[in-house]
């Protein structure tokens, strides 16, 4: 009887640590895919920064040429600038709820490769 005990025992206890290894393993999966994502984004700003600064001192310049002065231009340029930034401020709520699905889905996101070995 202690025999057939001590069995159970030995294969709960090896499920349990066979689950927590699992329930790890997704958690650094999860994480990862979290961290990459982090830094696509951050690549992506970075790459986007210095096209939208050297833009706007071209389309600037532009300006500086079409006013007659060159300060003229780039208080254009820094108005249109302004406005964008109110624009977003504005509509700040939305993108909000754009960002904060896009993370959900980032850590909520199954692979269908997952999906199709638990069916078989």
């Amino acid at each position: 009887m202690f025999e057939f005990i001590g069995k159970w025992k030995d294969k709960i206890t090896d499920y349990i640590d066979k689950r927590v290894s699992i329930v790890k393993l997704d958690i650094i999966e999860r994480v990862s895919q979290v961290l990459s994502f982090f830094t696509f984004t951050i690549v992506c700003f970075l790459l986007v920064l210095p096209i939208l600064l050297f833009l706007g001192m071209g389309i600037a310049e532009y300006m500086a040429e079409l006013v007659g002065s060159r300060g003229g231009g780039y208080l254009i340029i820094a108005g249109i600038y302004l406005l964008a930034l109110g624009v977003l401020f504005a509509c700040r709520k939305m993108f909000i709820r754009k960002f904060t699905g896009l993370f959900i889905k980032e850590m909520t996101d199954t692979d269908e490769d997952d999906t199709d070995e638990d069916n078989q």
